[in-house]
């Protein structure tokens, strides 16, 4: 494995794409979902590059200027280069090299000091395929199964997960990793009552942590059972009410008929 997958922090950063063209919009395209700010600079840029920095307010600057092999660059974090000239794009990395700046090389994968990967977020977790040895068509189809991959996960438990991980640190709990395995391979525990009976527990070993999560697993069943009991009399109240309803209507008809049956014996005697 040439490339260790890894994370640069794009806060307050400053990124430089060498290149107008197809290469420098999929450059473009693999980080402009990140905070950094964006620079691009071509002799000219095709149609959906202009789109794209219209509707970034901001955030993507392009300016035109010719681009030859004694090109300058410095002051950014990052470096891109993707133009569309193989000769021009070895010069440019032969200047970033010797600078030691950071930067990816498009076109071929030459000696680029960073591999940018194809990376999906959802919530806390990011997932990310490096395609740099996969044809685009090819990278699409599996990103496509990576983004269907992480829906599976539940995002709400996962920041329930993370707030109790932060209590347990708090505590100087010695089992943190069994506890939250645990809990996230729990179907029954309501993790937000966890995290409401945690402070009430000092927890200094695994039996402590067991006895945690049974209390509150035992604590939903009751809670369950509660809940269906008090379902069970709703159901029940609402028979009888319906009942002592029915039971006025035919009273009700009752009378009816009799008054009726009154009148007519009424009319029969005169």
């Amino acid at each position: 494995m040439r490339y260790l997958p890894v994370s640069l922090d794009t806060e307050d950063k400053k990124i430089l794409i060498l290149g107008g063209g197809y290469l420098a919009f999929s450059a473009l395209k693999s980080v402009i979902d990140t905070e950094a700010e964006i620079y691009m600079i071509a002799d000219s840029f095709t149609k959906n590059i202009l789109q794209k920095a219209e509707d970034s307010q901001g955030k993507i600057k392009i300016k035109e200027h010719e681009i030859d092999k004694d090109f300058m660059f410095m002051g950014y974090d990052y470096v891109l280069i993707a133009t569309e000239d193989f000769e021009i794009n070895e010069a440019l990395e032969k200047r970033a090299n010797s600078r030691n700046m950071i930067y990816q090389r498009f076109d071929i994968l030459s000696k680029s000091l960073m591999s940018i990967n194809k990376s999906v977020e959802r919530g806390p977790l990011t997932f990310s395929l490096n395609s740099s040895r996969l044809n685009p068509t090819v990278t699409d189809i599996i990103f496509e199964d990576l983004e269907k991959f992480t829906e599976k996960y539940n995002l709400e438990k996962l920041n329930i997960l993370n707030e109790i991980r932060s209590e347990l640190v708090r505590k100087n709990s010695q089992n943190i990793d069994e506890i939250i395995r645990r809990l996230y391979e729990s179907e029954t525990i309501n993790l937000s009552t966890f995290l409401e009976e945690m402070p009430e527990y000092k927890i200094e070993d695994l039996k402590s942590s067991e006895d945690l999560i049974k209390h509150i697993e035992n604590g939903d069943e009751i809670k369950a059972e509660k809940e269906s009991t008090m379902e069970e009399d709703q159901i029940i109240k609402k028979n009888l009410d319906e009942a002592k309803d029915m039971s006025r209507d035919n009273d009700l008809d009752k009378s009816n008929l009799n008054l009726e049956s009154f009148n007519n014996l009424d009319k029969f005697e005169k």
